[in-house]
């Protein structure tokens, strides 16, 4: 059943300004009579196009939701900059549908270190027709300078932990004991890439295909802050390149005609729109206006996978969960975390909340990644669901366990204890999960709740602060092996939850430490190292550590719900990590 009622404003506007997009100038904001004067040239602010004009009808049309707050590889670490990078650039090696394939590099060795450690060398021939947009050679130091500008101090990179968890030197430069020549990755010549890792890992190249270590040009990204978002600076050596971009519009993406493979990519361009109003979104879709689009309203899902054959809902490799700061009163104790866990009705959210194919989950990593068996690394039952797990009941909430545990805390139902403050962001079904949850403590425990909503990027800020208690988040794969779960919690990774058993340089003010993350970092170390059966104790253990200490609360497992106009356009859908790669798609209609 298709809409064709009259879009909200956001809508229209947003698709107006990018139906009057510019043509390729050194740079692009589209209206320029609604637009300031241009910034200055190191600025790396969008400039304004002197003549604009519209792209071609082929541009296919894709609201990417949030409006990303970085798409600079080695600063980005949200999923709406990642979909916005895999389209962009193009790494060594690609992560598909059919595996991991060769990309900018053709082809690669593995062999021993000067110790004789097997498989810790990789050595890396780039392609001879690899360009970047601008006809520049694209060569291994461009991957090199990237690689080390990720583990750099000065850019204390989010994701540095990518590269120095197992580049050899790598930690010791981001941490200041080193020096970049330290950093074991070197371009031999302009096309040879040899990298050192510190032991054998079997899915580097998973890691490898990752935006982090997507490679970038020295003379763009030495320009300043915001380079990415400037169409002048944003050299690109993937299926496509920056035309446009208008803060709180959109990014115009135009087919890259350097690129190696450019014979296979049919898009003309790209329309990437920042709807975040999901009501919008969808009435964008119905009327035509949207090809590609997962930015959905939740009461909607029913109706779409019984009416609608372009919608469909895929099993994702991620999990959504509260976060709990382990430094901040009163979540630093663990029977109030335990309490909080134990009074959530996942059964319901799933169910009445979502309504969208979700897992209600009793544990951290979800149950598509598997173990080296082949098996599902979670315990499920004969009809494949997910069963109770570290006291977690997947199907109902355990209220008189959860006031045990206050009482235990010192809050006997929910007597003293303090107003919670529970931080979310504005996207899709936030906002009905929040309110749920805060109905449950509410009632379950007497906990009262202020919920409190960010946009993406604010929210994105707010908890790499100490300045929050709880946070409604998730985590999806960035590469295909449970590591890309249980690598976040470790002492020298991401670990918003500020859980570390030493300081890190990364994050300065964690100084309030938590001596049990060292068993979990030992463990996901052994698992780094390990193969088989081996490996999969160790990541086991790891995750035993992390749920026992009631770190995150697991809610629900993840599901990729979108919906793609097929009669206008045609693709292979998502990457197995979930992201927009659309250089195989093609307009049809």
């Amino acid at each position: 059943m298709k809409r064709k009622n009259c879009l909200a404003l956001l809508l229209a506007a947003a698709l107006t300004v990018g139906l009057a997009a510019c043509a390729p100038t050194t740079g692009g904001n589209g209206d320029a009579a609604a637009t300031p004067p241009p910034a200055a040239p190191d600025a790396g602010t969008p400039t304004t196009p002197a003549e604009p004009a519209a792209p071609s009808t082929d541009y296919m049309v894709w609201n990417i939701g949030s409006e990303p707050k970085t798409w600079d590889p080695q600063l980005n670490t949200e999923g709406m900059g990642g979909h916005v990078i895999i389209n962009l650039y193009d790494g060594l090696v690609r992560d598909t549908n059919d595996g991991i394939k060769m990309a900018t590099a053709e082809s690669y060795e593995l062999s021993a270190n000067a110790e004789g450690v097997e498989n810790t060398v990789y050595t890396f021939t780039l392609r001879d027709d690899a360009l970047w947009s601008d006809g520049q050679p694209v060569t291994a130091g461009d991957y090199e300078y990237a690689w080390k500008r990720a583990c750099s101090p000065e850019m204390a990179s989010p994701y540095a932990f990518l590269i120095t968890d197992y580049i050899k030197g790598a930690y010791e430069y981001f941490s200041g004991e080193g020096t970049r020549d330290d950093v074991a990755v070197k371009a031999l010549d302009e096309k040879t890439l040899q990298v050192e890792l510190k032991q054998p890992t079997a899915y580097f190249l998973n890691l490898v295909s990752f935006f982090t270590y997507m490679p970038c040009r020295e003379d763009m990204a030495s320009t300043g802050e915001g380079w990415e978002k400037d169409p002048a600076k944003c050299v690109t050596n993937g299926a496509f390149t920056l035309e446009e971009y208008k803060i709180g519009s959109h990014l115009l993406l135009k087919k890259n005609e350097n690129f190696w493979n450019k014979d296979n990519v049919e898009l003309a361009g790209i329309r990437a729109l920042f709807i975040t109003d999901s009501t919008t979104s969808l009435q964008g879709y119905e009327a035509g206006e949207i090809q590609v689009t997962s930015t959905l309203p939740g009461e909607e899902i029913p109706r779409l996978l019984a009416e609608d054959p372009n919608f469909t809902s895929d099993p994702a490799l991620g999990t959504t969960y509260y976060m709990f700061n382990m430094d901040v009163e009163p979540v630093n104790d663990i029977n109030v975390r335990k309490a909080l866990s134990l009074a959530i009705d996942r059964k319901l959210i799933v169910e009445q909340v979502l309504r969208n194919g979700a897992v209600p989950a009793a544990a951290f990593i979800a149950p598509s990644f598997k173990l080296s068996t082949g098996e599902s690394l979670r315990s499920l039952d004969g009809s494949g669901r997910v069963q109770e797990e570290y006291g977690i009941d997947p199907y109902a909430a355990r209220v008189e366990e959860a006031k045990a545990c206050l009482a235990e805390a010192g809050y006997p139902n929910g007597e003293g204890f303090p107003t919670l403050d529970l931080l979310y962001y504005e996207s899709g079904y936030q906002a009905s999960v929040a309110e749920a949850v805060q109905q449950m403590w509410e009632q379950n425990l007497g906990v009262k709740v202020n919920l409190k909503v960010q946009e993406y990027a604010v929210f994105a800020n707010t908890v790499g602060t100490n300045d929050w208690t709880i946070a409604q988040t998730g985590w999806s794969a960035d590469y295909n092996d449970p590591m890309t779960m249980l690598s976040l919690f470790t002492s020298t990774g991401l670990n918003e939850a500020r859980w570390r058993w030493k300081p890190y340089a990364g994050c300065p003010d964690d100084t309030t430490l938590n001596p049990e993350n060292e068993a979990y970092d030992n463990a996901v170390n052994l698992a780094g190292a390990a193969t088989g059966a081996d490996r999969d104790g160790y990541l086991i253990e790891a995750e035993d550590v992390l749920m026992d200490n009631m770190v995150i609360c697991p809610l629900f497992y993840a599901t990729y719900t979108q919906v793609i106009d097929y009669g206008k356009v045609s693709g292979p859908g998502r990457t197995p990590i979930g992201q927009w790669d659309f250089q195989y798609y093609k307009m049809v209609g």
